[in-house]
């Protein structure tokens, strides 16, 4: 009789164990927000202005793994037409390959200018007109060698706002 009572408790007390096992399986439960990274770097001014600084350009993970970068200009001038750079290299060994050129339009405050949204790879711009699709992840960006300029405008050859990217800093 008391080996009869044995076994049913030892069958009890595995069918227990059993449902909380597979419970706490975490397979059936994956983490539904996967983990973002952001790096941000800094651009500093040029001639007198060279300790101060004047933006930061920041990379952001996205849940997708897609990554945005962009770029915030503490100095600018409102209404006039700033040149915006992103290039390969650092800023003292620029190479020739471009990732982004655009125009931001200056409003006397802080402005945040939008250089890729939810991108995983971009193409890149080369000398001689030739174009080259690379990845373009988070640890593409942070590994990649580059720097920012901001000129003063289309007119004006005054760099507001360096700074390298990535590696390169």
């Amino acid at each position: 009789m008391l080996h009869q009572h044995a076994l049913k408790v030892g069958v009890v007390a595995a069918t227990v164990l059993g449902i909380a096992f597979t419970s706490c399986n975490k397979d059936d439960n994956p983490d539904p927000t996967p983990k973002t990274r952001s790096t941000s770097y800094n651009l500093v001014g040029t001639g007198t202005n060279a300790a101060r600084i004047t933006g930061t350009v920041s990379i952001y993970e996205n849940t997708d793994s897609s990554i945005n970068v962009t770029l915030v200009m503490l100095t600018n001038k409102k209404d006039t037409v700033h040149q915006v750079y992103f290039l390969g290299g650092n800023y003292t060994t620029p190479t020739t390959d471009t990732l982004q050129a655009l125009e931001a339009k200056g409003n006397g405050a802080a402005l945040a200018v939008e250089l890729f949204k939810n991108v995983n790879k971009i193409t890149l711009r080369q000398a001689a007109g030739a174009t080259k699709e690379i990845p373009f992840r988070y640890n593409d960006a942070v590994a990649y060698i580059g720097h920012l300029k901001v000129i003063h405008s289309r007119f004006s050859k005054d760099t507001i706002g360096i700074g390298n990217f990535g590696k390169s800093n």
